[in-house]
């Protein structure tokens, strides 16, 4: 496992966000899992074999090019679904950093995003 600064850019009904972390990155053969904080609770990402999962106390969602599942949220000791379907999951492998590319419908009406989200590992001490 390694540090490492991860960069989310969302593009949603028009608009960009961008969020950066520090985290932990810890790569395989097949893929990577990544660590960080995000509004108080922990995200961990896993991308393996075409399919990223992300996993946090309010939040789980798996992304899986052409599948519908569900987005699960927890508040409040209740939890609900969200229809989720994948357009396009895809990750790039560089030298000096890593690049998810998501596409997704999320909701009925279904909102479009589209993540782009840049791992680049770094040996900085925490």
């Amino acid at each position: 496992m390694e540090h490492c600064e991860i960069e989310i850019r969302t593009h949603t009904a028009g608009k960009v966000s961008l969020y950066r972390a520090k985290g932990f990155l810890e790569t395989g053969e097949t893929g990577l899992c990544v660590t960080y904080p995000h509004e108080g609770e922990n995200v961990v990402l896993r991308f393996e074999e075409n399919v990223l999962v992300m996993e946090r106390t309010s939040l789980s969602m798996r992304f899986a090019r052409g599948e519908a599942t569900k987005a699960l949220i927890r508040t409040a000791g209740r939890e609900g679904t969200l229809p989720l379907r994948t357009r396009y999951c895809a990750l790039e492998r560089s030298q000096d950093h890593h690049k998810i590319t998501l596409k997704y419908e999320l909701g009925e009406p279904a909102q479009k995003f589209i993540l782009s989200i840049r791992i680049v590992p770094s040996s900085e001490e925490r």
